[in-house]
Formats: C-alpha cells, sequence, structure tokens
C-alpha cells in the first residue's frame, strides 16, 4: 500500500512538472508584446499589494487596472496566482510573466514619432510629436504639481510656439519608477524646466508621469496686452472676444454676468450682453492668469475681484470670454432675437386665425343642424291609408244578405 502511494505520488509530480512546463510554454507563444509582457521576470519580489488566482496574466492585468496602487503585475504559472506590483524592480525568475498596468498601443500599422528633444528634455510614449510623457536626462518628470505653466515651460523649451495641456498620471504610457524632478512649480516665464523649482527626491510610482500637449500654433497676443492688469478680448470682434488679463486667458471656473459687466465696462461700454465660456472665440496657447472669479459687478477692474491664483483645471478650452452691449456680435445677435419675435408673433396670429376659423365653421354646422330639426318639428302627418278604398270594403259588407237565424 505505502510503494502505490509512493508510486501515485511520483506520477502526480510528473504530471505537474510537465503542466508547468507546458503552460509556461504557452504563455510564452501568446504574449503579445516583449515590451509589454516579461517572460521568467518578476517585479519587486517580496513587496505585494495584493495577490488572488487567476487564470492568466490577462486576467492578472486587468485586476491590476481595477487597483490604483498597482503598476505592475506579475504572474506566477505554476501557481496561478496573480501578484499586483508597486513598482517595477525586476529580476529572473523562471515561470513568471510580468507586466505594466497598461500595454503600450500596439505600433502595428503606425508610424512611431521620432521623439522631440532639446538637450536633455524629451517627449516619449506618443505617436504624436507635439505630445507625451516629459523626459528628463533619461528619466520621467513625477505629475505632484505639475500644471500648465509647468507644461509651457517644457513646451517652450523643446520649440513648440505654446501649450494646449499639461497631462497627468502617465497618460502616454507609463514610465519608470526612477525619476529625475517631483513637485516642478514654474512661473511659466522661465526657458528650461530645470530653472523651475524642484525636488530631486521623489515618491512618485510608474503611474504618476507627467506629460505635455503643445500647440503647434500660437495665438498672437498684441504687447499692449502683455502689460500689468490690461485687459484684451481676442479672437473676436469688437467687443466680443476671449479675456485676457496681463497677456494671459481668464479661466472659464465660475465665470458668469457679474464678471462680464466688470470686464466690458472697463473696456468703455456700458456692460455685457452675455458671457462666454469653453473658449468660444478660439483655444489659448499659453497658461492662465485668473480662475474662479466672483465679482460683486460693480468692481472697476478684474484685479479687485475676489480670485484664485492656482489654475486647476484650466486648459486650452477652457477660456472665458464677453459679448458686450454694442458690440458687433451684439447687434448681429439682436437682429436674430428681433427676426425669432417676428417670426414668432406671425406664428401665433396664424395659429389664432386657424382657431377662429374652426369656431366660425364650428358654429354654422350647428346653426343649419338646429333649423332642419325645427322645421320637422312643425310638418303635418301625413297618413298613407286611402279613403276610397277604406270606404269600398264598408259598402261591400253592408251589401251582403243578413241571414236569420
Amino acid at each position: 500500500m505505502i510503494e502505490i502511494q509512493r508510486g501515485s505520488s511520483n506520477q502526480n509530480k510528473m504530471k505537474s512538472i510537465i503542466f508547468s512546463t507546458l503552460f509556461i510554454q504557452t504563455y510564452s507563444i501568446i504574449v503579445p508584446s516583449k515590451d509589454c509582457f516579461q517572460v521568467n521576470t518578476i517585479y519587486n519580489r517580496g513587496q505585494s499589494i495584493a495577490q488572488k488566482a487567476a487564470a492568466g496574466p490577462f486576467e492578472c492585468q486587468e485586476w491590476c487596472q481595477l487597483v490604483r496602487r498597482c503598476t505592475h503585475f506579475s504572474f506566477a504559472s505554476v501557481s496561478q496566482t496573480c501578484y499586483l506590483r508597486h513598482g517595477d524592480r525586476s529580476e529572473p525568475k523562471f515561470g513568471v510573466v510580468s507586466g505594466p498596468k497598461h500595454c503600450p498601443p500596439s505600433l502595428i500599422n503606425q508610424v512611431q514619432a521620432k521623439p522631440v528633444c532639446n538637450g536633455n528634455l524629451c517627449l516619449g510614449g506618443s505617436t504624436s510629436r507635439n505630445s507625451g510623457n516629459v523626459m528628463v536626462d533619461n528619466k520621467p518628470v513625477c505629475d505632484d504639481d505639475w500644471g500648465l505653466e509647468d507644461a509651457a515651460v517644457a513646451c517652450r523649451q523643446l520649440g513648440f510656439p505654446g501649450v494646449e495641456r499639461a497631462t497627468k498620471e502617465s497618460e502616454f504610457g507609463t514610465v519608470s519608477s526612477t525619476f529625475s524632478m517631483d513637485n516642478v512649480k514654474c512661473h511659466g516665464n522661465e526657458t528650461d524646466l530645470k530653472d523651475c523649482y524642484h525636488k530631486a527626491a521623489d515618491d512618485c510610482d510608474g503611474n504618476e508621469g507627467a506629460g505635455v500637449v503643445c500647440s503647434m500654433a500660437a495665438l498672437e497676443i498684441p504687447d499692449e496686452c502683455k502689460e500689468d492688469d490690461q485687459i484684451c478680448l481676442l479672437g473676436g470682434k469688437n467687443g466680443a472676444g476671449n479675456v485676457y488679463y496681463g497677456g494671459e486667458p481668464v479661466c472659464h471656473n465660475g465665470w458668469d454676468f457679474p464678471d462680464a459687466n466688470v470686464v466690458c465696462r472697463a473696456l468703455g461700454y456700458s456692460g455685457a450682453s452675455n458671457f462666454t465660456i469653453r473658449s468660444h472665440f478660439g483655444l489659448s496657447s499659453t497658461h492662465f492668469s485668473l480662475s474662479n472669479v466672483n465679482c460683486r459687478g460693480d468692481e472697476n477692474s478684474l484685479a479687485e475681484c475676489p480670485h484664485d491664483v492656482k489654475r486647476e483645471g484650466c486648459e486650452a478650452d477652457t477660456v472665458a470670454g464677453v459679448v458686450c452691449l454694442g458690440s458687433s456680435m451684439e447687434k448681429v445677435a439682436s437682429v436674430w432675437k428681433n427676426l425669432e419675435i417676428t417670426l414668432g408673433v406671425s406664428f401665433a396670429v396664424l395659429v389664432l386665425l386657424i382657431a377662429v376659423g374652426s369656431a366660425v365653421v364650428w358654429k354654422i354646422r350647428n346653426r343649419k343642424l338646429a333649423f332642419l330639426q325645427k322645421t320637422s318639428s312643425v310638418l303635418p302627418r301625413i297618413s298613407f291609408k286611402n279613403p276610397i278604398i277604406r270606404n269600398a270594403e264598408t259598402q261591400d259588407i253592408n251589401d251582403q244578405p243578413r241571414m236569420n237565424i
């Protein structure tokens, strides 16, 4: 009996070894990209965020994508166990498939853009020339405190005329966990990203890479608009446009009629007829001056209104705008408004005429019906019995002989 158990145990071990070998070979075939999944490699050994049983590396990656702290994963094919990792320090481990939280886009049928660099600053991870994760000295920049001012400096250093958007959370692909800069804080007028305040040490992971989307064309801002406290309207016509303060756009967060009234009166108009948001008069190509402006409406300048200097959530398509009273746009709007009123009145009159006509027709029909009913009530009754025939029948009865009984 003992001999049988030992034999059975040896057979199970042999089956397990054969199964594991086949299993690993199978996954080495279905791994879609060597740049995405690494075979016989383990990340951050002994530092698992969480673990559970999984059917394969694809399911393991999907689980990693649901956990924010997870940046990489390792899947042990023998034990069928998925390990979530916070980092990508790799070392060889037979039978383990590892990979990032998100695989980079497939390069099949795509043309990989040549990285844009200027000195030690480059953009990486994107197929577009004007966008990507920011790399300094071949290391990523952490997205802590990363904003449009910092992105504007990076785009300017790379030779682009402006900036559209600052990106966070490794939008253009997972980056290395070793960063070059953290907590970058630029004023926006620097010529080199390293001139901005920053920290060399970091507490970031591969899912926190800072990036940019640079603009390919810049909006021309007149020099007089760049003076301190100067308000200009750009992108529109006389008395209408996006609001620029000191040469920089005003963010539309909290923007409404009182703010627009202050701008229009500061420009010599009697007030505002409307306000706009979402860069109605065109995208901006630089960082913002003000956000969350909250005027009462009687101030003489935007500087007197409560506002934020932090411009969170402000991008190229979030510029505030105005349409002032007496502007060319306001006149066009008034023409359309008058046309709408005229069409509305004409339609109302037409509906009224149709209703009156229907009422008259209905009344005439009712009168005819009433007249017919009245006429039928006064007509004499006509008898259809023939009196001549009736008298003849009476005479025949009288002429019959009477029988005496």
